[in-house]
């Protein structure tokens, strides 16, 4: 499956993005794999849960306090729009996004 719009949105909202895929069985295309059972495929997952789990707490842990990656500022040169010809609805409803750099 595609992450792509999942990705393109969180550009768009600066916010960090990464796909996290865990397998769960080979045997519908590697041919030294044997067939697995439903049982076995679930038991995976809920191992690849927990394992998900550990990884994302990890992560937040380890994010900075201040982001500098290039997400925090995607929209910095996007608005293509002068400030003053935005209408004060349409800045109002995408303040929380665009405020920082219609304001």
């Amino acid at each position: 499956m595609t992450n792509l719009q999942e990705a393109k949105l969180a550009r768009e909202a600066e916010i960090c993005y990464a796909t996290m895929a865990m397998v769960t069985d080979y045997d519908c295309w590697h041919e030294g794999h044997d067939a697995v059972t439903v049982d076995q495929v679930v038991a995976v997952l809920h191992q690849n849960s927990a394992n998900a789990a550990m990884a994302v707490r990890a992560a937040v842990a380890a994010l900075p306090r201040d982001r500098t990656c290039a997400c925090a500022t995607a929209l910095k040169f996007a608005i293509l729009t002068s400030p003053e010809a935005i209408p004060t609805a349409t800045r109002t409803k995408l303040d929380l996004l665009l405020g920082k750099y219609t304001s």
